[in-house]
């Protein structure tokens, strides 16, 4: 028992730092660091390229179809900036195609 708590209040710890860590390092500056504001602006989509480019690795190129659904998701999302509107309309179009 003495070790499942252990192990228990070891996870809870190293989750609770982890979560804790960005308010204790950037509490005092802020936003103002130029670096922290690039990263805020540039990390998301860098992140999202990175997702894109390793589900469309493994493909191969014998039908278009994940392809459509991929340009229906850029579309979407590039018309109405929703992200979740973008990511269910293609994942139904993906289904509804294949």
């Amino acid at each position: 028992m003495w070790h499942n708590l252990g192990i228990f209040a070891a996870s809870w710890a190293v989750i609770y730092l982890l979560r804790a860590f960005p308010f204790i390092a950037f509490g005092r500056c802020g936003g103002d660091r130029p670096w922290l504001r690039a990263a805020e602006k540039w990390l998301s989509p860098i992140v999202i390229a990175i997702l894109v480019v390793y589900s469309f690795a493994s493909l191969e190129w014998r039908t278009p179809l994940p392809y459509a659904a991929g340009a229906t998701v850029v579309v979407l999302q590039l018309a109405t900036r929703n992200g979740l509107l973008s990511i269910f309309a293609g994942t139904a179009l993906y289904m509804l195609l294949v």
